[in-house]
């Protein structure tokens, strides 16, 4: 395997991501298509343009200023009484910035203290279940023995029904549990443990996309990281047979590539659909 670095961990593939494998999650033959070039997505780019945005803030100045010079045209509205300025969505991403950064909680967590070894957008890697994986952590506190995951969210505490729990939680809850989180910061975990030898406490810093940004550390229970680590630890090996071409993809019949591959072969009763 090559040496994983800074230039080259996005275009390499030899490595299965969190991300990547929650892609095939979703639907294998839409991952797969969109892997090998033959299938675009068609999303709106504004969350993940936002994320890092105040991200690279917070990774270091000259992050952020190549975070801008690579993507600055992509933050200003185009038309309208706003056009050459910041789209709405960033100027929340400011607000969200000016909540944190002279927050000492957050800058004790996130930065550490002096003598701290703190490492910024660390990558780790290792093997699950014999697939290789790595990852690209925000916040590494090696002296102290955590790691920090800034998470921007619509909301932390707005009251949202969850189907899974059947009964409705705070929005942070939602989120977490709907991307996959606590799986994703209990693969960090067990990536850094596979690299160091030592166990590494997580935690999220999670701020809010509202107009007055809330904020707050949010630690995930062990039995939700063992939840998340041991459902990727179910899926990941059938996930890389496809991506290594060994096995087919299943398609999941209800994404925008698989509603382009539909082909109609008969009627579904209304109990039938009634049923699903």
């Amino acid at each position: 395997m090559r040496e994983l670095t800074q230039e080259n961990y996005y275009e390499d593939k030899a490595y299965l991501t969190n991300s990547r494998f929650k892609r095939y999650q979703q639907c294998q033959a839409k991952a797969l298509a969109v892997d090998i070039g033959e299938w675009v997505e068609d999303r709106d780019e504004t969350p993940l343009l936002l994320g890092n945005y105040v991200h690279s803030y917070f990774e270091s100045p000259e992050a952020h200023e190549k975070f801008l010079a690579e993507n600055g045209d992509k933050l200003l509205a185009k038309t309208g009484k706003n056009k050459g300025n910041l789209k709405s969505d960033f100027v929340i991403g400011d607000k969200m910035i000016e909540s944190l950064k002279d927050d000492d909680g957050f800058n004790n967590l996130y930065h550490g203290y002096s003598d701290d070894d703190v490492q910024k957008e660390m990558i780790v890697f290792g093997e699950i279940e014999g697939v290789p994986v790595k990852g690209k952590l925000d916040s590494v506190n090696v002296s102290r023995g955590y790691f920090v995951d800034l998470k921007t969210m619509k909301s932390i505490y707005s009251d949202e029904w969850n189907a899974e729990l059947r009964k409705r939680v705070p929005a942070a809850v939602n989120n977490i549990l709907g991307f996959g989180y606590h799986g994703q910061l209990a693969l960090y975990r067990e990536l850094l443990k596979q690299m160091t030898g030592r166990e590494f406490r997580p935690y999220i810093v999670a701020v809010s996309k509202e107009n007055v940004p809330d904020r707050d550390i949010l630690k995930i229970d062990e039995e939700w990281l063992e939840e998340g680590l041991n459902k990727l630890k179910s899926e990941i090996v059938g996930v890389w047979k496809v991506i290594q071409g060994e096995k087919e993809p299943e398609k999941c019949g209800r994404c925008d590539f698989c509603r382009s591959q539909k082909k109609l072969t008969g009627a579904i009763k209304l109990s039938d659909l009634i049923g699903e």
